[in-house]
């Protein structure tokens, strides 16, 4: 009910049964034997407190919701390698302005992956090396399928000049995981509550021996 229609019912000097009826259905709290001009008063009190919270209400400004998203850059220079599956890695970089300038003056901006598997990589020894050109305007990450799982993997991002790739960011190491079983028996065993791992085979128990006798005793 708005303050205007309960000023029209209290103007029309309803009886004491109306008004109660009204005060309860407003959620006020009446009393048995409260009389009628204290139910009135109740109720005036009411239509009061309406008319200061529809000035409160006018006297706000209404609140702008903003949305704060994740900024597109931190600014600082990353280089980051993750494995996905066996045959599947994920590289996503952030960079500096100071690289993001650097490397938006190249004319051709390059993502490498090194199979650098069982090897200390000095740049120039890798088993495999793969290649992608990538627009840094419109990309931050990159998707690279690769032929072995169980192998360790690193990326680098840089440009070409006159022919050669100059590095600029360097990553992690990243170690696809197997598509087979492994081969290896020995079993790990954690004890609960300890950070140290035991491999090797479990503790057996000594081999009991056990008497059967080769007669068959009968009447039994």
């Amino acid at each position: 009910m708005t303050c205007e229609e309960l000023e029209v019912f209290l103007s029309k000097n309803p009886t004491i049964q109306e008004a109660k009826a009204l005060a309860r259905k407003l959620g006020l709290k009446v009393k048995k034997r409260m009389k009628k001009s204290e139910v009135l008063k109740l109720l005036q009190d009411f239509a009061k407190s309406l008319v200061s919270q529809k000035k409160e209400e006018k006297a706000s400004p209404p609140q702008e919701i903003r949305e704060n998203g994740l900024p597109q850059s931190y600014g600082s220079d990353r280089l980051v390698l993750l494995s996905v599956n066996p045959n599947l890695v994920y590289v996503y970089w952030d960079l500096s302005s100071e690289t993001l300038s650097k490397l938006s003056a190249q004319k051709e901006v390059l993502l490498r992956l090194y199979d650098v598997t069982y090897i200390v990589f000095d740049g120039t020894n890798a088993h495999r090396i793969f290649e992608a050109g990538v627009h840094l305007s419109m990309t931050r990450n990159y998707y690279f399928h690769v032929p072995m799982a169980n192998a360790d993997y690193l990326a680098e991002l840089g440009f070409k000049a006159e022919g050669k790739f100059v590095p600029v960011l360097r990553s992690n190491v990243a170690r696809t995981p197997s598509n087979t079983p492994s081969t290896s028996v020995r079993q790990r065993w954690i004890i609960k509550g300890k950070r140290t791992v035991k491999i090797g085979e479990p503790p057996l128990k000594p081999v009991e021996r056990i008497h059967i006798s080769s007669q068959v005793e009968s009447g039994r």
